[in-house]
This record gives structure tokens, C-alpha cells and sequence, in this order.
């Protein structure tokens, strides 16, 4: 009877415990920390730039190059620089290259690559997950700063599945909802997706595969771009540079 009695109430506890989430604001410093301790906060990506349909013929106007049966594919540098400053230039196909670039709250560029949507969601996504500093005691701050600006409520978390991993989700209740959220490895305590008003009404950035030959942990094998549940953009990893001497004057 002992024996039953232990059993019923080790199945009633398993439930509230599988249940148990860390509050966000513990999220966000796990978060931080395992971005911190990467100690790179600034970096250099050399990458393979791919886009489909309007914003493929939009990007293949800036870069100079004719677009490939509605897709176009061009080499691309991304810069990172601490806290929040991203820059996209591109592989030119002759004159002044095309180049959009996020920093203190502004979007810049040339050649009309800033006015491409995809490209600024791009930019706003890398600079709030992958681009900003943890200091002091609350390491997670900056994060919850400029998730917080853009609509996350960071009032609520649940978990859901990214592929195989196990993600906290921050700003939703229900992952399926369209609001304003973002995914964070349960185990890796990596960003891995953050969908919110960056270039459009709802923008959904993932970042896929860390710990890739091309990128380690420091920056994802590739970084894609949906619209309605589609690949509008994707950017994939080649190099990863960590702490090169990046100019100020490359930003806004």
C-alpha cells in the first residue's frame, strides 16, 4: 500500500515538474553569459547572400547582377560590432558596391540595398540576438531592453521544439500565436529564432545550426529570413572572423 501510495505521488509530481520553466529574466542571462564567455564582441562573416522572388530582383538590382530564374545568389560580407551595430555589403557587380547597415536605432546604405525589407529584418534580427553586451549584474538587460522595444512580452514564457532542439519561448504563451517572440536553446542557451516588427509587420528570423564547421558557436551555419511560412532570404556561412578591426565609420 506504502509502495502505491509513493508511486501515485511520484506521477503526480512528474507533471509539475516537466512543467517548470526559468522566469525570462533568467533565460535572458543564461543567455547573455554563454554569448559573453564566447568573448567575440565583434565579428566577421563571409557568406553566400541567396534570395527569392521581390526581394531577390530588388537585391539583384543593388548588387548589379542579373537575378537566376527568380532567385539570385551573391557573395556577401556581414559585419557585427558590439552593441548593436550590423552592416551588410555585397559582392558588387561593378562601381560602388551595395552595402545596408543598422546602428544606434538607424538603417543606412547604397544603392537601395537599406530599402530591401528582407535585408533590414536581416539586420535588425542579427543586431538584437547576436550583437549587444552583457555587463554587470544583470547580463541579460540589454536584451531584454531591445526585445522589450520591440513588442516581446517578456511577461511570458513556454517551451516548443526547433527541429530537434527544446527552446524556451519568450513574448508567447502558445509559439503558434503571431506576436512578437523569441527562441532560445534550452541547452545551448543559443538565440535560435526571433520573429518581430524588424522590417515588416511581422518578420521571422532564425538563426540555424550553431556549432558548424563554418561558424562554431559563434555564429550560425546559416541565418534565414520567412515570409508566410517561406525562405525569402538566407544568408549561409563560409568564415567566420571573430574581433577583426572593424571601423565605426562603417555604421550609421
Amino acid at each position: 500500500m506504502r509502495r502505491a501510495a509513493a508511486a501515485a505521488a511520484l506521477l503526480l509530481a512528474a507533471p509539475a515538474a516537466l512543467a517548470y520553466l526559468l522566469p525570462p529574466s533568467a533565460v535572458l542571462r543564461r543567455m547573455a553569459q554563454r554569448r559573453e564567455a564566447l568573448a567575440a564582441p565583434a565579428m566577421e562573416v563571409r557568406a553566400t547572400l541567396r534570395a527569392e522572388g521581390e526581394a531577390g530582383r530588388a537585391i539583384a538590382a543593388a548588387a548589379g547582377v542579373p537575378p537566376g530564374g527568380g532567385a539570385v545568389e551573391v557573395g556577401a560580407v556581414l559585419s557585427l560590432k558590439a552593441p548593436g551595430r550590423c552592416r551588410l555589403e555585397l559582392a558588387a557587380g561593378g562601381g560602388e558596391p551595395a552595402w545596408a547597415a543598422v546602428g544606434r536605432g538607424r538603417l543606412a546604405g547604397a544603392r537601395g540595398l537599406e530599402r530591401v525589407p528582407e535585408v533590414a529584418a536581416l539586420l535588425r534580427g542579427l543586431c538584437v540576438l547576436l550583437a549587444q553586451r552583457g555587463t554587470g549584474a544583470d547580463p541579460g538587460r540589454a536584451w531584454g531592453e531591445e526585445l522589450a522595444r520591440l513588442g516581446v512580452a517578456l511577461s511570458e514564457a513556454s517551451l516548443a521544439r526547433s527541429g530537434t532542439r527544446v527552446a524556451y519561448v519568450l513574448g508567447a504563451s502558445r509559439p503558434r500565436e503571431a506576436r512578437p517572440q523569441v527562441w532560445i536553446d534550452k541547452q545551448a542557451w543559443q538565440p535560435l529564432r526571433l520573429v518581430a516588427p524588424l522590417g515588416g509587420p511581422l518578420d521571422d528570423v532564425r538563426l540555424v545550426d550553431f556549432g558548424s564547421v563554418a561558424g562554431g558557436e559563434l555564429f550560425p551555419a546559416a541565418v534565414e529570413v520567412r515570409r508566410d511560412g517561406a525562405v525569402a532570404l538566407r544568408l549561409s556561412t563560409e568564415k567566420v572572423a571573430a574581433n577583426p578591426r572593424i571601423p565605426d565609420a562603417l555604421f550609421p
